[in-house]
């Protein structure tokens, strides 16, 4: 699996980087932005080449995304430490009704008969019946 996931790498890596050379003139050539609000005056940027674009936008889209996120890992986190309080409180409750118990604890389980010793028993009854 390892493999298959480094290999997946190097394959986008690589699909990544013959995009861009066969487009190098595209990333290159300069654009600007502007903005006009009709209420203020025009805003514009300086002209910048496409591949900075590209860069400044993908980086506004994480940062985006982060604050999205942001309040429900918050959330997240208050419930987790919320149920480990919870899970904590059981726990010590649980110990002290062991304690409290006038039967040692026994960790092992009791053992099972096998399907053989229960038939055989149960074939003896039978011909006790006839």
């Amino acid at each position: 699996m390892k493999k298959a996931k480094i290999t997946f790498w190097l394959i986008l890596m690589g699909f990544l980087v013959l995009l861009a050379y066969q487009n190098w003139d595209f990333f290159m050539s300069e654009h600007r932005l502007r903005l006009n609000l009709f209420v203020i005056d025009e805003f514009s940027t300086p002209n910048l080449q496409n591949a900075i674009l590209f860069l400044i936008f993908f980086f506004a889209g994480i940062l985006i995304s982060y604050f999205i996120t942001l309040f429900e890992r918050f959330k997240l986190k208050r419930t987790i430490k919320a149920l480990n309080t919870a899970l904590e409180m059981n726990q010590k409750e649980l110990d002290e009704l062991k304690q409290q118990s006038s039967v040692p604890p026994n960790d092992e389980t009791p053992p099972i008969a096998s399907p053989d010793v229960a038939t055989t028993h149960h074939e003896d009854k039978d011909s006790d019946v006839s």
